[in-house]
């Protein structure tokens, strides 16, 4: 269990790297109104603009009818600030989650979040901060920047360069990255300008083409080792296009600079098309939304205070601290043992391609 909350932890700070990069996607507003849409679709996709920092935030929600139906509802809030000098840097962040909901006789209702600064790491919980402690998290920020580094990750700009950094890292051709993102949205239509976040944007709206966007993922995903070798079928991917009866995306690019400020998609999804019974699950609907403010501004990130060690909130959840050799620690800042953690942390250490880094997981 232990190995698992270690995993999640390091993939979390593995993942943060690039985040504020993915985000990255002219004249008045008479201009922008009357600009062509796939124009600004074309420009904001292929944006080389670098984005460092900005304020994230993200939100997901299912409703679902029927007497299995039910609701549920998550966001992902909070600032990052990367080192725009060295893209293989961990970045500071200060991310709040919440996810609530309730179907099938099951509820859930949770918050929490995370905080990175440049001497330490921090998990919030039940409004309670936990602390990792400043020797252990320089061992885990090393050995994740060094990971990026022999992965030979950089900094990207462009959606596409971003999807084929990460193809080729998971051994798969780069090549299937080669897409018409553009081509997702049909019947576009620019809806003129809105603020988002105190910054004016072009509103570009249009229909899911869903049947290319599931080829294109189905595509990519068969281009991954992993997947084919399981047996994945793109083609299963297409069944789902039938069950979806209409689907959405805004698109809001800056208008002074075309790159992505924010993205909504709606979907509705017609269960009984996979044979699923009606009065058990009917319509399903799906909102996803992405917004990122105040991009390349000075973000402030302060650690919290009143902290625990994270060994405190490990042990009442019932783990197994030993299963690390007490590389946590029982105190706050302290450092610790080698155990699996250490392990692992040698391993990244010593790996010089990407392959051998995939290698270490099996340290924890």
């Amino acid at each position: 269990m232990i190995r698992t909350r270690t995993r999640t932890f390091l993939a979390v700070c593995a993942l943060a790297l690039p985040i504020p990069v993915v985000i990255a996607g002219c004249g008045g507003d008479d201009e922008a109104s009357s600009e062509d849409p796939q124009t600004v679709l074309d420009d904001t996709f292929n944006n080389e603009t670098k984005v460092s920092s900005g304020d994230l935030t993200l939100s997901a929600s299912v409703d679902a009818e029927g007497s299995q139906g039910g609701e549920f509802q998550a966001s992902l809030s909070g600032p990052s600030k990367g080192d725009a000098d060295n893209p293989n840097a961990l970045p500071e962040l200060d991310w709040t989650a919440s996810a609530s909901g309730s179907g099938a006789g099951q509820s859930i209702d949770f918050s929490g979040g995370l905080v990175i600064t440049g001497d330490n790491a921090y998990v919030e919980y039940q409004d309670q901060a936990y602390e990792l402690g400043s020797d252990q998290f320089e061992q885990i920020k090393t050995a994740v920047e060094q990971q990026a580094e022999a992965a030979g990750t950089e900094t990207t700009a462009s959606f596409a360069e971003g999807c084929k950094q990460a193809i080729e890292q998971a051994g798969g051709d780069p090549a299937a990255c080669d897409i018409d993102f553009a081509s997702w949205l049909t019947n576009l239509t620019n809806e003129g300008t809105a603020d988002v976040g105190g910054t004016e944007t072009t509103h570009i709206s249009g229909d899911a083409d869903v049947t290319t966007i599931l080829d294109d993922i189905g595509n990519l995903a068969a281009s991954v080792p992993s997947a084919a070798s399981s047996g994945f079928d793109p083609s299963q991917l297409n069944a789902a296009s039938g069950a979806i009866t209409d689907a959405s995306i805004d698109v809001y690019s800056g208008t002074e600079d075309n790159v992505l400020r924010k993205l909504e998609a709606n979907l509705t999804i017609d269960p009984s098309a996979l044979g699923a019974p009606s009065e058990a699950v009917g319509e399903i609907s799906i909102a996803f939304s992405i917004e990122i403010d105040g991009l390349n501004e000075e973000q402030t990130i302060e650690a919290p205070s009143d902290t625990k060690p994270i060994a405190e909130l490990l042990q009442s959840s019932g783990l197994d601290l030993g299963a690390l050799g007490g590389s946590l620690g029982g105190a706050s800042g302290s450092g610790g043992g080698a155990g699996g953690g250490g392990e692992y942390l040698d391993c990244i250490q010593q790996a010089q391609t990407p392959d051998e880094i995939n290698a270490c997981a099996a340290q924890l």
